[in-house]
């Protein structure tokens, strides 16, 4: 059990009634698991099959579809963008989706992510900059943007990511995090059921308050905070509903029937839930 606050530093995390397994700090409210990971536990956490069948129906058959939710996050990204932010890193690329979206829009586009197989497309179907590995053990070259995409709650120490960022990322330089937010309106509702609370893959559980504090503590000041919504896959999102959280794969291969047969569906829908914050931060001079 961890004793000290990762976005704080106060040594007062207890547990919470309220999300069994769970831990908060009573100085700054910051929520993380009660579970530590080695980076050899980590590895063998986001193998193939997590992204075939765990977390994901099958993450490679939504290339298209996540690669338009990432060209809608550059967009806002494109607001803050300077000209002179011609370097990107992304820590946490998976199979270098993000990375091909954008690869014209930078004089380079790297990435790295802890998943041996998911680099290993990224690279050789994609011909993606990337490496597997960890990225806090990493020498990286200097870059200008640093994105982490739905990755901050996944590593087991955030604050040196984000302390690593700030020593190594340009000035005026650009850090975006997408992640869930434990302060929305619909996680308060579901509490324990909320559909981000999912250790030992979910680890931490930021608000805008502690992640906004976390970057502050290491030279980065917020500039802007939103809640988009994502365009999802409809198998996917039945896959997620009835396989892994009600544990029922024989209903969702019957749902599956009917949507092909009948057409009920279109394959793919916006959807927002307003649980899921876009965080861009500037690095302070």
């Amino acid at each position: 059990m961890r004793s000290d606050c990762l976005v704080c530093g106060a040594g007062a995390l207890s547990v919470i009634k309220k999300y069994p397994g769970l831990l908060q700090c009573k100085s700054c409210a910051f929520i993380t698991a009660d579970i530590s990971l080695s980076e050899s536990e980590a590895e063998l956490l986001y193998g193939k099959d997590y992204f075939h069948g765990q977390e994901y129906s099958d993450y490679t058959r939504d290339k298209e579809i996540l690669q338009k939710n990432f060209l809608d996050r550059m967009k806002t990204l494109d607001k803050y963008k300077q000209e002179s932010h011609k370097r990107l890193f992304e820590i946490g690329c998976a199979y270098g989706f993000f990375l091909d979206a954008v690869k014209d829009k930078f004089e380079s586009a790297s990435g790295v992510d802890i998943s041996a197989d998911a680099v290993s497309y990224a690279v050789g179907e994609l011909g993606a900059d990337a490496e597997a590995g960890n990225y806090l053990s990493m020498e990286i070259n200097p870059y200008d943007v640093c994105c982490m995409w739905d990755t901050i709650e996944h590593v087991c120490e955030p604050e040196r990511f984000v302390e690593k960022i700030s020593k190594e990322i340009s000035p005026d330089g650009l850090l975006a995090i997408t992640t869930s937010d434990i302060s929305s309106l619909n996680a308060k509702i579901r509490g324990k059921k909320w559909r981000q609370i999912h250790p030992p893959t979910h680890l931490h559980y930021f608000s805008v308050a502690t992640l906004s504090r976390l970057l502050n503590r290491f030279g980065f000041s917020v500039i802007h905070v939103s809640h988009p919504g994502n365009l999802i896959n409809v198998e996917t999102a039945l896959y997620t509903i009835f396989s892994l959280k009600r544990e029922n794969p024989q209903l969702y291969k019957k749902l599956m029937k009917v949507k092909n047969k009948v057409r009920l569906l279109p394959d793919n829908i916006p959807v927002n839930t307003y649980d899921f914050m876009f965080v861009i931060a500037k690095k302070d001079k």
